[in-house]
């Protein structure tokens, strides 16, 4: 059922420790006990499909990011984010109709706002 939704939470950078984002997708599959199917192009698209509320492959930098995610009661359109100076993460915040628009669109447009 489609519905307003309001997601608020934090993105930050992945810490691949020299691995590649598909390296690093590999492993975190492998750990959890699964594998990938068939019918998935990569690990990465694989892993924010499985763990959608853990991760966020943004395609404009190639970055992978570990976010957090709050749901919040549901009112107006609201898709922002921002740089925290404090630890670089991204905070972001996203309130909007599911039926139009999915989580990773919503969140990329937020990041496309502030990531040049």
């Amino acid at each position: 059922m489609s519905e307003t939704v309001h997601y608020k939470g934090t993105a930050r950078r992945v810490d691949l420790n020299g691995l590649t984002n598909e390296e690093f997708a590999k492993n975190y599959i492998k750990d959890m006990g699964r594998t990938v199917p068939d019918y998935y192009d990569n690990p990465v698209e694989y892993l924010v499909s499985m763990w959608d509320e853990l991760f966020f492959f943004y395609p404009r930098n190639q970055s992978l990011y570990s976010i957090t995610l709050e749901t919040i009661d549901q009112e107006d359109e609201i898709i922002k984010a921002e740089f925290s100076a404090i630890d670089e993460s991204i905070n972001y915040e996203l309130r909007y109709y599911n039926g139009g628009a999915g989580f990773e669109e919503c969140l990329e447009e937020a990041f496309d706002k502030i990531i040049k």
